[in-house]
């Protein structure tokens, strides 16, 4: 072989031995990038909330990609900026502590603008570029990555080196990765978070809805009433009106039972509000010696078994009614409740008395004639209660009261409008 002929052998050795290793340089960053982002989806394994996966992908940045350092971003929506969560390197001299946080608006800089257009972006010199924002020194080189759950930016991962050019496409391709599988622990992590916190409102709300069907149980058996009943029922005994001691007898142990047996509801059917009412209406006309009359109807279209309504809802404005408007004024007093349907969801339930009205009832309240309190803290209840019913469950109730008049425009009563809105198919589910 000639002395060309070995050089040209030598040559082509070098070259295969080149190609060689660049192939190896090639394979072990591709290994070294798989291994990392496997060691992140691992990693983040475990980690339950956003500070510690934050802290967690910040820190191992630094480790696998041999970072200078990296800072985390999460985007504050409602203030459209940029919070520093987390970081690594020269911003963080304290274990889990950022020196300085940086807040960045949203389409300012080169991570914000990374958040506005959400595509990842490296810049070679940041001395060449107008958007850059000095943080805790002057860096050449920057890489930002934005952070994506179900196509919103909510955060952007963020690096730079004091060496121009140091990110490569290979650094974007992994951080990318690692951004994507942040945003999924991220993503999992606010929506148990949110759950968790649906579901103790939840809770708190259902507490209150129980304390106040005991408050309202409590306003209706109040030592008042049940005293009234009581020393009804006794001088009925004493003038030897059996027959109303018995109709009185009877209709308060009724409502009594009909009361507990429903107080732990949150609906009860219509009928049995129907009758609950009934036995109430009929107590108030014995203490009072059918001072007062009363009628109730509910319109063809209406099958009270199968409507349900909130329990014991309707007899505080039926008191109010009776105490405060019929009870002050002199001749014939009447009272008349219906029940009437808007549509296939809606109910409405009517109240009308010819009393005096709310102007007349207020200044005999003023005048120390009635105190009203009871019945203030039963109407207070009632409103209170629809609130909550209203955050619980898939319905919507209006409550009005208006004054009604005569031809000569004198007070001639009130007239509340209760509309109950209800999906059946929620309510169902809520009658015990």
């Amino acid at each position: 072989m000639t002395v060309a002929g070995n050089i040209g052998a030598v040559i082509a050795l070098l070259v295969c031995i080149v190609i060689l290793v660049l192939l190896l340089l090639r394979y072990k960053r591709k290994y070294q990038a798989e291994a990392t982002v496997t060691y992140f989806a691992t990693s983040l394994f475990g980690k339950n909330t956003i500070d510690d996966i934050l802290w967690d992908i910040a820190k191992n940045c630094i480790r696998h990609l041999q970072f200078e350092d990296c800072v985390i971003y999460l985007l504050d929506a409602d203030r459209q900026v940029l919070v520093q969560k987390a970081a690594y390197g020269p911003k963080n001299p304290v274990r889990f502590e950022i020196k300085e946080p940086l807040e960045i608006p949203v389409g300012q800089g080169i991570t914000g603008t990374v958040a506005i257009t959400g595509k990842p972006e490296i810049i070679f010199n940041t001395s060449k570029d107008a958007r850059y924002i000095q943080d805790d020194k002057r860096r050449l080189s920057e890489i930002a990555v934005p952070i994506c759950y179900e196509g919103k930016v909510i955060g952007v991962i963020d690096s730079e080196h004091h060496r121009p050019g140091f990110y490569r496409p290979l650094h974007l391709r992994v951080l990318e990765k690692i951004a994507a599988i942040g945003a999924i622990k991220i993503g999992k992590t606010l929506a148990e978070q949110k759950a968790q916190l649906q579901e103790a409102e939840v809770q708190q709300l259902h507490r209150q809805l129980a304390e106040f069907r005991l408050v309202t149980l409590k306003s209706q058996m109040n030592p008042h009433f049940l005293f009234n009943c009581l020393n009804g029922v006794y001088n009925c005994l004493l003038t030897g009106q059996m027959q109303k001691a018995e109709d009185y007898i009877s209709s308060f142990a009724r409502l009594l039972r009909m009361v507990l047996m429903h107080a732990e509801k949150n609906f009860i059917s219509l009928r049995d509000e129907m009758d609950l009412l009934q036995y109430y209406l009929k107590i108030e006309c014995l203490r009072t010696d059918h001072a007062f009359t009363y009628t109730m109807e509910v319109d063809e279209d209406i099958n009270p078994g199968e409507y349900y309504v909130p329990g014991m809802l309707i007899q505080p404005f039926l008191e109010n009614a009776i105490w405060h408007g019929l009870m002050n004024k002199t001749g014939e007093r009447q009272l008349h409740i219906k029940w009437r349907q808007q549509n296939e969801r809606v109910v409405i339930c009517e109240i009308m008395d010819n009393g005096v009205g709310r102007s007349e009832a207020a200044r005999y309240t003023d005048n120390g004639l009635k105190t009203g309190r009871h019945q203030s803290r039963g109407m207070g209840l009632c409103q209170e209660r629809v609130d909550l019913y209203k955050s619980l469950f898939d319905t919507r109730f209006s409550i009005q009261v208006a004054d009604l008049v005569d031809a000569r425009n004198q007070p001639a009563g009130t007239k509340v409008t209760i509309a109950f809105d209800i999906n059946p198919d929620m309510i169902a589910t809520q009658v015990i």
